[in-house]
């Protein structure tokens, strides 16, 4: 067989085939086979094919560094020598279903999905193994299935529920003899797919979730979860939405309308020669704990555990309280960047929350009894005091804005932290917009810092709670500004502030700031020998 085999391979060769090989060695075309075995002989060039005459890419073997992935002309492959490859694939496919013996055909990469785990921790799959009935689906009156509480957890790697007889014996729905209760449990990707459409109905005892009730709430508004979700549960969660969509059991197309991807919380690695990474507290003046050699500091990646570049967040809350730890967290990053813990900026947050700790105790036993400032109480404000309860409302919006709309808290604390800076070098201290402003502070803060803010709260003299106190809302009137707050400086030194209309002419300031009390102090007897005003902002005296 062989002999005849190579007998009719060596008339299939191809001329131009052979003139491609060096040394006079053919290397004959493999042979297409018919569905019997017998081999098929060649048949003519097809019409639609390649140009004989393409140019042929000369490798050298000697020099590649790599397998040649580009497209190409076909050698020592029969008729299709010649031919570019692209075109020789479909040639071939065309030969092939010419010939009865193949076909082309797309291959999707999605395929179905099994659900079954060998878990005892997952939805119990309903159905019963019948040696009469075969595969039979639980009764809907029997559902739920619920796991049973008197499993031993072996750890082998096989359910718990396959030893556990009182849940694997059952009887047969069908003809009511011995069966076998199914011992997987669904995937619990299945369970996190559909759980928000639940919340839609939680009291229904008929339904997963009323169609009304899913049409009224969902879809989601914002979603917040880890970039690894994306390619996985968020996926599923789109495929059962949809599908339940399809069946007319709802009727929006997408669960989620926004998606947020927290970064991660980086950490700088520690590596000993011989003992390998090492945990921070390991550390000692950058040598290792065990060993005592060098252990310079390492790239910052992603706290793990492998890496030991964690922090025991106890040691944190003990040293600085929970409110710093919450506050640090979410200053240090915008939460869809990642945080490179800094023991630094830990003590930078602690310091900040010990100043407004200070800012509210040392002004509390005036504040306590004072009313906070009311627009519509009708007394007008000017100077400090208009700026300070214009400032206020300011940062009340961007506060709101910055955690409503855009999720960015660091810079939400950092609007609060401008405003305890300002209330630090508020000197005409107005106790009634002071109040407001200081009230402000605490209730802006409690998102972040609830403890100290609650405890705040009540030295202030307020009875009701933080969190049941509603949040302050932004005057936009306040924030209308028709007035600019002026330094006076004399001689390159403040010495004092005027409020200004800003649309008022460099004339008119200049007499408003020479009618100034304290400039006529300091311009006593003086010549003014220089008056600049940058608009709005400043005014330059020098005077001799």
């Amino acid at each position: 067989m062989a002999a005849e085999s190579g007998s009719q391979l060596a008339e299939m060769i191809d001329p131009h085939e052979a003139s491609l090989l060096k040394g006079g060695d053919v290397i004959p075309p493999a042979p297409l086979l018919s569905k019997g075995g017998d081999l098929i002989p060649p048949t003519p060039p097809l019409k639609k094919g390649g140009d004989i005459n393409a140019p042929v890419t000369q490798l050298d073997v000697t020099t590649m560094t790599e397998a040649y992935v580009d497209d190409g002309v076909m050698v020592n492959s029969d008729r299709f020598s010649g031919m570019k490859n692209t075109t020789a694939k479909a040639a071939i496919t065309e030969l092939l279903e010419e010939r009865g013996i193949g076909k082309e055909t797309v291959n999707y990469k999605l395929r179905d999905w099994g659900i079954s785990r060998q878990r005892y921790w997952g939805c119990p799959i309903p159905v019963i193994y019948c040696k009469e009935c075969g595969t039979v689906p639980v009764p809907y009156n029997e559902l739920p299935v619920v796991l049973p509480e008197d499993i031993k957890l072996t750890g082998t790697g096989q359910s718990p529920l396959a030893e556990a007889a009182g849940f694997v014996n059952a009887k047969c729905p069908k003809c009511g003899k011995s069966a076998r209760r199914e011992t997987d449990t669904m995937d619990t990707f299945v369970d996190s797919s559909w759980y928000f459409l639940r919340y839609c109905s939680p009291d229904s005892k008929t339904l997963p979730f009323r169609s009304e009730d899913a049409d009224r709430w969902m879809p989601v508004d914002q979603y917040i979860g880890g970039i690894e979700h994306a390619v996985m549960h968020l996926l599923y969660a789109r495929f059962f939405t949809k599908a339940l969509r399809d069946l007319g059991l709802h009727s929006f197309d997408e669960p989620f309308t926004n998606l947020l991807t927290q970064g991660m919380v980086c950490k700088e690695t520690r590596k000993c020669p011989e003992h390998g990474f090492l945990y921070p507290e390991e550390v000692k003046d950058g040598k290792c704990g065990i060993c005592g050699a060098p252990t310079p500091a390492g790239p910052v990646e992603k706290m793990s555990k492998s890496k030991k570049n964690v922090i025991d967040p106890d040691g944190i809350i003990k040293t600085y309280g929970a409110d710093t730890t919450r506050l640090f967290s979410l200053f240090a990053a915008p939460p869809e960047k990642d945080l490179d813990w800094s023991e630094d900026g830990v003590e930078g947050s602690y310091r900040f929350i010990n100043r407004v700790w200070r800012l509210v105790m040392e002004n509390s036993d005036i504040l306590k009894d004072i009313a906070p400032y009311s627009s519509a109480g009708g007394l007008a404000l000017e100077g400090a005091s208009l700026e300070i309860h214009r400032f206020t409302h300011k940062t009340i919006k961007r506060v709101t804005q910055d955690i409503e709309e855009r999720f960015h808290f660091n810079t939400a604390i950092s609007a609060i932290m401008e405003l305890v800076n300002a209330l630090y070098q508020y000197d005409a201290k107005d106790a009634a917009v002071f109040r407001e402003a200081v009230n402000a502070v605490v209730l802006l803060l409690a998102p972040f810092a609830p403890h100290v803010s609650e405890e705040l709260w009540h030295r202030l003299g307020n009875t009701t709670p933080v969190y049941r106190t509603p949040w302050p809302q932004a005057d936009e009137a306040a924030l209308v500004k028709d007035s600019a707050l002026v330094v006076i400086q004399i001689n390159g030194k403040v010495r004092s502030k005027i409020t200004v209309p800003i649309d008022a002419t460099e004339e008119a300031v200049k007499q408003a700031v020479l009618a100034d009390a304290k400039v006529i102090e300091w311009t006593n007897g003086k010549t003014l020998r220089k008056f600049v005003y940058v608009p709005n902002k400043i005014v330059n005296m020098v005077v001799g």
